[in-house]
This record gives structure tokens, C-alpha cells and sequence, in this order.
């Protein structure tokens, strides 16, 4: 849907690409945090076990005067070190956590508390750039 409101108001020859990425544990979602306390409760779920982030991507182009759409997902395994209440304080006064699913980038401070992932890096980060690559290049719009 935000990939296809961009593409209407856009015009000429374009290509738009629209990601979100979710977190999941078990039966629970974690989108970005509320607030720092919120924060704290992913963090604390999060740490110490493991988790699959989701990351959902869709494109819009134009091909033959007609709107096309395509979409995919990737799921990646991450496995996160045990964390004490003043670490997982300490991360979320930095700020770094809420604007991120999870309330965690893997690319940034929270990297120190990996222990392993199972997939695509890119995914976590928000965008399975070779994945996207890939499907582009099979519907040869790349």
C-alpha cells in the first residue's frame, strides 16, 4: 500500500519500492515501540533467546502502459545474548530503539548483543537488497 500511494503520486518512468519489517517471537509481534517503556519490555522479551525478523517488500512499475505490483518477504533467525536490566537500560537511553521493530537496529549499538543470526543481515536491517535485486532482474525491470 505505501509503495502504490508513492507510485500514484509520482508520474513518468519509475520504479517504487516500498519495505516494512516486523519482529516475532513465538506468537507475538513487536512492531517499533510506543515509548521507552515499551522499549524496555521488547528488549527484555528479546534478550536471551531467539527471534525471526520479517521483512515484507513490494515494488510498483509501469510496464506496457499498465501498473504492475510484485512482493515478496524474507525471514531471517536472530539470536540475541543474554541481557542485564541496566544494559538493556542503557540501550534504550540512547535513543537508538524507537524507530525500529523490535526496538533494536542490528546495524548500530545493538550489534554488541548478536550472538549469531540464521539468513540475510540485509533483512534485519529492513531491506533484502539481493533478494530485490534478484526479482527485478527476473522481471527484467533492472
Amino acid at each position: 500500500q505505501k509503495a502504490r500511494e508513492i507510485y500514484e503520486r509520482t508520474a513518468g518512468d519509475r520504479l517504487v519500492i516500498g519495505a516494512d519489517t516486523i519482529v516475532v517471537q513465538g506468537e507475538k509481534i513487536f512492531g517499533k515501540p510506543r515509548d521507552e517503556r515499551e522499549a524496555v519490555q521488547m528488549l527484555t522479551a528479546l534478550q536471551g533467546s531467539t527471534h525471526q525478523v520479517y521483512t515484507g517488500v513490494a515494488f510498483v512499475y509501469e510496464r506496457e502502459g499498465k501498473q504492475e505490483i510484485r512482493s515478496f518477504c524474507e525471514c531471517t533467525d536472530v539470536f540475541v545474548y543474554p541481557m542485564s536490566p541496566k544494559e538493556i537500560a542503557v540501550y534504550v537511553a540512547t535513543k537508538e530503539p524507537m524507530d525500529k521493530a523490535g526496538a533494536y537496529g542490528i546495524q548500530g549499538a545493538f550489534a554488541a548483543y548478536i550472538q549469531k543470526i540464521q539468513g540475510d543481515y540485509n533483512t534485519v536491517v529492513g531491506l533484502p537488497l539481493g533478494r530485490l535485486v534478484f526479482e527485478m532482474k527476473k522481471l527484467e525491470i533492472m
